[in-house]
C-alpha cells in the first residue's frame, strides 16, 4: 500500500472510531476500489459494516481478508467478537483458538477466548485460557475477575475468592470484582462478610437490580427478612422483568407463610413492563407452582390475546389444559410451541412427558431425539427415553438403567473425634435440624409435606457438616471407581477422575410427607 493510500486508510479507521461508520463505509469502499482484495481496507470494512449493524456483510469482509491474508490474529479476534455477539459461540471460540495459535502472546486473545469459554459452560478451558492471559498481564483486575468467575462456576469457590481478592486489590473500586466477591462470600456461607463488601459496591452502583438481588440473597440468608424483602422489592423496581428477583421474593412469602402478598410482585411489575412476556409467563409458572391453576390459565389466556402467540405462552396453557385432562388440545399447544421454537429443549421435554402419560412412546421418542441433539447429557431426557423404552419392552431400558450395577448403597465411617457413627449422627441431625426456618416446602421443588434447606448445605463452614462431606466424598470416589467404563453409555461416558457436588441440601418431612417422582437435571450422579 502506498503511502497516499495508508493515509486515506488511516482517515477512515479514526473515523470509524469517532463514531461515523457511514462515512468511514463509504471511504473504505473507494479504497477497497483503488486497491481490491487488501487485507487491511478488507478488514476495515468488517469493522465498518458490523458497526452499522450489517453482519452478514460483515461476516463476508472477514472471511474476505482472512483469505487474502490468513495469519491474522486481530482480524480473527475482531469476528470471534462478532460471532460471539452473535451468540455463535462454538464458531468463536474456534476462531479465537485460531487467534492465539498464531500468537501466543495475544493478551486480549486469551483473555477474550476465556470469556467465551466460560459462557459456554467450559469452565475448566476458560480458566487455563485466563491464566495464560494473566501469565501474560498479571495486573489488570478484569482478567482476575473474569478467572474468579469461571472458578465459581466451576465450583471452586476457594480459588475464586483468592482470584477475586486479587482483582480488588489492584482495583478496590472494581464494581463487578466487589459484585462478584460479595456473592462468592455468600456462597461460602460468609454472610455478614459478603454484605459489607455489597455496601461498599452500593456506593458504586446504587442504581444496578443484581447487585440489590445478591444482596437481598445474603440478608435473607442472615434471616433479616423484612431488610431482604426491600432490597428484592428495589431491584425489582430498577428492574421490573428481574425474573429470579420475583421469584425469590414470593418463594420467601411461600416458605414464611405471607400468602397475602404471594405473587403481587408480578401484577404490580406487569403494569410496568406490560409487553415481557417471560414477566407473564414466570408468573403463570407461580400460581401453577402454588396450585392456583384456573388463575394461571386465566393470565395466559389474557396474555395471548394481548401479546400474540409465544412459544412460553403456548407451553404454560398447554399445561394449564394437561392439568385439567384435556391432553388432545394441550398436544396442539405445545405443538405450536415447537414450531415457533423447535431448539427449545425444555418445550421438547413437556411434550414428551405429555405424550408418556398419554401412553404415546414412540411419538415421545421422537421428541426426546430431538432433544439428544440439542444437549446429548440431558439428565431429563434419558430418564423419559428410559421409561418410554420400559412402557415399549425394549431391552435398552435394562442398558441405560442397570438397577443392579448403578444403585450401590454405601455405608459412611464415624469421622475423628467421633466414639461411634451413632454419636456423629446425633450431632449432625441436631445441628440439620435448627437450619430448617422455613415453614412449608419450597415451591419449586418435589418436597410435597416439610420442609428444606436453603442454599448448598456442603458450602457451610459448620464443622459437622463439613465432616459429613468428607464422609460423603469418600463413599462418591468408592462408587465411581466401581463403575465400569463404557465410551457408548450416557452415564458412564462421564466418569472422570474428579467431580464436584452440583447441589446439596437437607429435607425434613413433616408426618405423611413424601417426594414426587423426579430428577435431578444439574447431577450427573444422585444420592440421598
Amino acid at each position: 500500500m502506498n503511502a497516499s493510500l495508508g493515509m486515506e486508510l488511516q482517515q477512515a479507521i479514526k473515523l470509524l472510531q469517532g463514531g461515523k461508520a457511514q462515512q468511514a463505509m463509504h471511504n473504505l469502499t473507494l479504497l477497497n476500489a483503488k486497491m481490491p482484495g487488501h487485507p487491511d481496507i478488507l478488514h476495515m470494512l468488517a469493522m465498518a459494516t458490523k458497526q452499522i449493524g450489517d453482519f452478514s456483510k460483515a461476516e463476508f469482509y472477514f472471511q474476505a481478508s482472512l483469505k487474502a491474508k490468513p495469519n491474522q490474529p486481530a482480524v480473527l479476534a475482531n469476528l470471534a467478537n462478532m460471532l460471539s455477539q452473535l451468540e455463535r459461540q462454538d464458531e468463536a471460540i474456534k476462531a479465537y483458538q485460531r487467534a492465539v495459535a498464531l500468537d501466543a502472546s495475544f493478551v486480549n486473545g486469551w483473555y477474550n477466548l476465556g470469556l467465551v469459554l466460560s459462557k459456554s459452560g467450559r469452565q475448566a478451558e476458560a480458566i487455563a485460557s485466563l491464566q495464560k492471559a494473566i501469565a501474560l498481564q498479571p495486573h489488570d483486575a478484569n482478567m482476575h475477575n473474569a478467572l474468579a468467575h469461571a472458578y465459581k462456576e466451576e465450583g471452586l469457590l476457594e480459588a475464586a475468592l483468592q482470584s477475586c481478592e486479587r482483582a480488588t486489590s489492584i482495583d478496590p473500586n472494581h464494581f463487578r470484582a466487589l459484585h462478584n466477591l460479595g456473592v462468592i462470600l455468600r456462597m461460602l456461607d460468609r454472610q455478614q462478610e459478603s454484605l459489607a463488601v455489597y455496601q461498599k459496591a452500593l456506593t458504586l452502583g446504587p442504581r444496578v437490580p443484581e447487585l440489590r438481588y445478591n444482596m437481598a440473597n445474603a440478608l435473607y440468608e442472615l434471616a433479616h427478612y423484612d431488610e431482604a424483602d426491600e432490597q428484592y422489592r428495589v431491584a425489582i423496581g430498577l428492574k421490573p422483568d428481574f425474573i429470579d428477583a420475583h421469584k425469590t421474593l414470593n418463594q420467601m412469602y411461600w416458605e414464611h407463610g405471607k400468602t397475602e402478598l404471594f405473587a403481587r410482585s408480578y401484577e404490580v411489575a406487569i403494569k410496568a413492563a406490560p409487553m415481557s412476556v417471560p414477566l407473564r409467563e414466570a408468573y403463570a409458572q407461580s400460581l401453577e407452582l402454588a396450585g392456583f391453576n384456573d388463575k394461571a390459565e386465566a393470565l395466559v389466556d389474557a396474555s395471548l390475546a394481548e401479546l400474540g402467540p409465544h412459544p412460553d405462552l403456548h407451553r404454560r396453557k398447554a399445561r394449564a389444559l394437561a392439568n385439567r385432562g384435556e391432553v388432545g388440545a394441550a398436544l396442539t399447544h405445545f405443538q405450536q410451541a415447537i414450531d415457533a421454537a423447535p431448539r427449545q429443549r425444555s418445550l421438547r421435554i413437556d411434550m414428551a412427558r405429555l405424550l408418556i402419560q398419554s401412553g404415546q412412546y414412540d411419538r415421545a421418542l421422537e421428541h426426546l431425539a430431538q432433544s439428544e441433539q440439542l444437549n446429548p447429557f440431558d439428565q431429563e431426557m434419558w430418564a423419559y427415553r428410559g421409561l418410554c423404552w420400559r412402557f415399549l419392552g425394549d431391552p435398552r431400558e435394562a442398558w441405560l438403567n442397570d438397577y443392579e450395577g448403578f444403585v450401590m448403597p454405601q455405608f459412611i465411617s464415624a469421622p475423628k473425634g467421633y466414639s461411634d457413627i451413632a454419636d456423629f449422627l446425633a450431632e449432625l441431625r441436631e445441628t440439620v435440624t435448627e437450619m430448617h426456618v422455613t415453614k412449608v416446602r419450597p415451591l419449586e421443588q418435589t418436597l410435597r409435606g416439610g420442609t428444606q434447606t436453603p442454599g448448598r448445605l456442603f458450602l457451610r463452614p459448620v464443622p459437622v457438616v463439613q465432616k459429613l462431606r468428607e464422609q460423603i466424598e469418600i463413599c462418591v470416589r468408592r462408587y465411581i471407581d466401581a463403575l465400569p467404563d463404557d465410551p457408548t453409555h450416557p452415564f458412564l461416558s462421564r466418569k472422570s477422575n474428579s467431580f464436584r457436588f452440583a447441589g446439596s441440601w437437607s429435607v425434613r418431612l413433616a408426618q405423611d410427607g413424601f417426594h414426587v417422582n423426579h430428577v435431578h437435571p444439574e447431577g450427573w450422579i444422585s444420592s440421598s
